[in-house]
């Protein structure tokens, strides 16, 4: 069945690209780990791949470069389309939202999504459907999402008592109210108040969505540890620049201890999947 979409209406976060970090943003796929894992598992540089949620099109780039003939790539972002449709029309890069792709089911051979799936409002489960209807039975689907891991989960446990987040308390200093963001889920929700960005899950909830989408699990391992790193504690340890990651020695400690224990500060969580 065909999923005809004449105008994407955003369902979820959109994310503003600069097209002045392509090179950079480019250039992290040599260290990015959710890249590193899909060359991994990439063995045929014939098949059908797609990434849902491309962005400004680094990793669809980066592909064929490496010699895939087929990658594919939609982005709800007009911005971000237009600018690969202008500068590198060679690849084939689509305006269109994952929730209501232009192909038929069983289409792909592969499908990559990178931080995409968290950011809709609704929940990861939509998205994640959308991508198992288009993949072809056997196919594999490679799927990151920000980690609530064991360092945010205490964060938040501590954030508990914080008072000055609480309403009837600000309200008691005539202090503006925060306005939370609903819980109709119970992932983290980040941020906690203000306008929804993601949702950040732990291994067991990422895990339990991709089931639930009928996929089996090949490999489920914590990535980026440095991006967490830098996250969750950040400069003088490691500081970012250009789309890159430097630590200090410090850091480099820091960072290979902590690694040491799973899901202990890794920024994304990566699912391979298999549609059977």
């Amino acid at each position: 069945m065909l999923n005809q979409v004449n105008k994407p209406e955003a369902k979820s976060i959109v994310f503003k690209w600069k097209p002045e970090d392509f090179d950079f943003l480019l250039k992290s796929c040599d260290f990015d780990d959710g890249v590193k894992i899909t060359l991994k598992y990439l063995n045929d540089k014939d098949a059908k791949i797609l990434e849902a949620g491309c962005g400004i099109g680094r990793v669809v780039k980066y592909l064929q470069d490496r010699g895939f003939t087929d990658v594919n790539g939609i982005e709800i972002d007009r911005e971000s389309v237009d600018f690969q449709n202008t500068f590198f029309p060679e690849l084939k890069i689509t305006h269109a939202d994952v929730l209501a792709m232009p192909y038929p089911d069983n289409f792909f051979d592969v499908i990559l999504s990178y931080g995409v799936i968290e950011h809709f409002p609704d929940g990861p489960d939509a998205p994640l459907k959308a991508m198992y209807d288009v993949l072809k039975p056997g196919g594999i689907a490679i799927v990151t999402v920000p980690s609530f891991n064991k360092i945010r989960q205490m964060k938040y446990f501590y954030r508990m008592f914080d008072l000055r987040k609480y309403n009837f308390i600000r309200k008691f200093f005539g202090k503006k109210l925060l306005k939370k963001n609903g819980k109709r889920f119970s992932f983290y929700i980040d941020p906690q108040y203000g306008n929804f960005y993601e949702y950040r899950l732990t291994k067991k909830q990422f895990e339990n969505i991709c089931k639930r989408a009928g996929f089996q699990i090949l490999e489920s391992a914590p990535i980026a540890h440095i991006d967490g790193l830098f996250h969750e504690i950040g400069a003088p340890l490691v500081t970012f620049k250009d789309w890159k990651f430097k630590l200090s020695k410090s850091g480099k400690l820091l960072n290979k201890l902590f690694s040491s224990v799973p899901f202990l500060h890794n920024h994304m969580h990566a699912c391979v999947l298999k549609k059977v």
